[in-house]
């Protein structure tokens, strides 16, 4: 596994309600079934899949669309089966940069956590993206997080082998991933 050096303690904290959560609350999110496009980058709030299943998209900032890192066409990649061994396939059009990027693990009702990965490939950076929410999740299921976020509570609402990842995008100088919650209709 790569190493990913954080920047801040791994250990999520509980969001005060007065803080933003870096995106809508359950309440005000607005559904939509149109699926995302990969020449336009704007996601869906949530995608139903053939067997019924249904992936919510993890609210999160999400400015620019001329810089994303996509993982998969579909709502993600399965945290489990990365950390697994599994592989991700690049896209031949996707011209990878390796090199060291700034990330922001954003989840509803946490703080959110910076850490810097050193990657060489997309499958690199896939491990790299999963192994650090692992960690952040197996720390998040000892705090019960902030009110307004508890649809989104790991540990006790989300698992960690119903989160997708779907890419990571450019927003305000760091990266930001993508991740979508699979839940069975």
């Amino acid at each position: 596994m790569l190493p990913a050096r954080s920047t801040h303690s791994m250990a999520p904290q509980k969001r005060n309600s007065s803080q933003s959560s870096g995106g809508s609350s359950s309440s005000s999110i607005r559904w939509s079934t149109t699926p995302p496009s990969r020449t336009k980058q704007c996601l869906a709030e949530y995608l139903t899949l053939p067997d019924g299943t249904t992936a919510y998209r993890v609210p999160a900032p999400r400015h620019s669309h001329d810089r994303t890192i996509p993982f998969s066409d579909g709502p993600g990649i399965s945290i489990k089966d990365i950390l697994k061994g599994g592989s991700i396939q690049d896209s031949p059009e996707f011209d990878f940069k390796a090199g060291s990027r700034k990330i922001v693990l954003q989840w509803p009702g946490y703080d959110s956590l910076d850490i810097t990965i050193n990657s060489n490939t997309k499958q690199e950076l896939a491990v790299a993206l999963c192994t650090a929410l692992h960690k952040f999740y197996s720390l998040a299921s000892k705090i019960q997080p902030a009110i307004e976020s508890v649809p989104w509570a790991l540990f006790s609402r989300v698992h960690l082998g119903d989160i997708m990842l779907k890419s990571i995008h450019w927003n305000a100088g760091v990266w930001v991933p993508e991740f979508y919650v699979l839940r069975k209709s």
